[in-house]
């Protein structure tokens, strides 16, 4: 085992044994609050709440630029205002665009560098204030128009639970930003991969449970009896939380099955995140094959719109072959100048074996992501 390992799993043991959060899910554990307090999505990630749209454009900004001159508000200045993307009691949009620039090193090979983008449009509707929602995550770029999430939210009156149909990200998970995190790509739970079912939800105070049954084997249109049943149990206090999720994708021989712990820790200007997954595959032409990854990560907030993460991950593609496992180690600054805007400037290394060297790449990458 190699020495990152054994500094890393220690770590994340200690995280998960003392304490859920989603996109992305260290500024959940920074202020204490539930996914549901920021995002439209009970579960997390997409249209941002009106609370959610202020916290990122006063908390977040290391200054406020006023919208209707954007001139910077000189300190013990008149608020300005904040722009939520409401339209009216019943309607409300928001959008994401984050535009890359990349560098890529992959040993003995050519290196690369490359310019994408990729956006997302968000459109909510409320027929009934704070109990029904009907809810559109488009991503509009790049190619063609694809949808994402399409469903209906039906909330409880007192807003203790909730049922929602259409398609959606299934509950599972650590949902961090980075679809390239291991956590992300080998469970397949990424931006990606939204499915078409129902899910369920309670919120009882401290408390929070998901359960979704959905197409599975891929999402989409299905005509197969077996389906995928995912769920996301969480407990959340203001320092720390903690939570545990699992999923079975019933699909004949080659079933899936998968489980999942993960938490956070707030000690001072730091936010932990630690997430362990374990994933076994039925039905593979090797028979049984048991899979497992690691994230931990750490946010350090240096100045009011400054975030420094530092990540470490790792990842077993077979716990019956040795010496196949694979490392990732990431740095990443984050800066949100003033409202709407931030940029993010990162290094990632990865190290697998010495035999792949797409697998030991080292990348360099600048985003811009313009938000409301």
């Amino acid at each position: 085992m190699k020495t990152g390992t054994l500094f890393a799993l220690p770590l994340a043991a200690a995280l998960l044994a003392p304490v859920v959060s989603l996109a992305e899910p260290y500024l959940a554990v920074r202020t204490g609050y539930k996914c549901m307090v920021c995002h439209v999505n009970p579960t997390g990630g997409g249209k941002r709440t009106e609370f959610g749209s202020i916290y990122s454009q006063t908390a977040m900004a290391a200054e406020r630029l006023d919208l209707r001159t954007g001139q910077a508000v000189p300190a013990g200045g008149s608020e300005p205002a904040s722009w939520t993307g409401r339209l009216n009691d019943q309607f409300a949009v928001g959008a994401d665009l984050r535009a890359n620039s990349q560098y890529t090193a992959v040993p003995h090979d050519t290196d690369t560098f490359a310019f994408s983008q990729r956006a997302q449009a968000y459109l909510e509707v409320k027929p009934i204030a704070d109990r029904l929602t009907i809810y559109l995550d488009e991503r509009v770029s790049p190619g063609a128009a694809t949808n994402r999430e399409t469903y209906a939210l039906l909330w409880f009156a007192n807003r203790s639970a909730y049922v929602k149909a259409g398609r959606m990200f299934v509950p599972f998970g650590l949902r961090i930003e980075d679809d390239t995190a291991f956590i992300r790509q080998v469970t397949g739970t990424s931006f990606n991969s939204s499915d078409d079912g129902v899910e369920g939800g309670f919120e009882l105070g401290p408390w929070s449970a998901q359960v979704s049954v959905t197409n599975g084997a891929g999402g989409g249109t299905e005509t197969n009896r077996g389906k995928q049943i995912s769920s996301l149990f969480g407990f959340v206090q203001p320092g720390w939380r903690m939570g545990l999720s699992s999923s079975t994708n019933f699909n004949g021989g080659a079933d899936r099955r998968m489980q999942s712990a993960f938490a956070g820790l707030r000690t001072g200007r730091i936010s932990w995140l630690a997430s362990g997954v374990y994933i076994t595959d039925d039905g593979t032409p090797t028979g049984r094959l048991k899979q497992w990854a690691t994230l931990v990560e750490g946010n350090y907030e240096a100045a009011k719109g400054h975030n420094l993460k530092l990540t470490y991950e790792y990842y077993d593609p077979n716990a019956d072959v040795k010496e196949d496992q694979r490392e990732r180690y990431s740095a990443v600054w984050e800066y949100v100048p003033f409202q709407f805007t931030q940029f993010r400037l990162g290094a990632r290394k990865s190290n697998g074996i010495p035999q792949n060297n797409a697998q030991n790449a080292t990348e360099l990458f600048l985003q811009w992501h313009a938000f409301f």
